[in-house]
């Protein structure tokens, strides 16, 4: 089986470090990780992980709704600038937490910005949204063409509203901990999935930070709940992965 983890923060990691990460990953048939910002202090080292690794890391550059209060007044156009220096980078993760911060306002226009920069450049948009759907209804159908809701464990409810704008849905561990995960993934197409880690957050072993290497674990955890056959999702999902990785290139 081949695998692509969509979101992984390699700069993040404490215990392990990018070079035995990427050899592990590699002998475990992982064929890319898409290494993604959530800071401007992260792209130039998302940037230089992108450089040192390619064509195996993928960067994403964007900033995270929990840090938009710090950002400098020109984060737009160092982002953009990144873009401009990596024709192959992700958006990304940016998007909207009311969990963590109920004011709208900064998270709605930091998002809106993003979300015009993935269009200018036609780049996919990696989003992360908690607890905010009432918020999302403003940018719905301001979404760029090529989108995920990472790290989903939502209503099924909302898994079809992202789907019908055109969205993909990412999964790692915590999928397992959610009250949702059987009727979520009953009703999800296999065309809809992409699988990541979000390394070093969000393993199976709390305190314990998640690898690339176990995404065949997670696939094979994703197919039983399904009823599908494991090396046929993984196929599915491989495929899924490229194309959002591809897209507008």
């Amino acid at each position: 089986m081949q695998f692509i983890d969509t979101h992984i923060h390699l700069q993040d990691f404490k215990s392990n470090c990018a070079t035995d990460i990427i050899n592990q990953a590699q002998n475990q048939g992982v064929k890319r990780l898409i290494c993604v910002s959530s800071v401007a202090a992260d792209w130039a080292k998302v940037a230089e992980m992108a450089t040192k690794f390619a064509p195996f890391v993928i960067p994403a550059f964007g900033l995270h709704p929990w840090y938009v209060e710090e950002a400098e007044d020109n984060w737009a156009q160092k982002l953009e600038s990144y873009l401009q220096a990596f024709p192959k980078a992700l958006i990304g993760e940016c998007g909207l937490d009311k969990l963590k911060n109920p004011n709208f306002e900064k998270q709605g226009e930091v998002f809106a910005q993003q979300i015009d920069l993935a269009k200018k450049y036609a780049r996919p948009l990696i989003i992360h949204a908690v607890k905010a759907e009432e918020w999302l209804n403003e940018f719905w159908k301001k979404l760029p063409e090529s989108f995920v809701f990472h790290s989903f464990t939502s209503s099924a409810e909302l898994a079809q509203k992202v789907i019908k704008n055109g969205g993909l849905l990412g999964f790692n561990f915590s999928l397992l901990r959610s009250k949702n995960m059987e009727k979520l993934l009953s009703a999800l197409p296999a065309d809809k999935i992409l699988l990541e880690t979000d390394g070093p957050y969000q393993g199976p072993t709390k305190g314990e930070e998640v690898l690339p290497t176990m995404l065949p674990e997670l696939l094979v955890e994703i197919a039983a709940i399904r009823g599908e056959d494991k090396e046929a999702l993984a196929m599915r999902i491989y495929q899924n992965s490229e194309e959002f990785i591809n897209f507008g290139k």
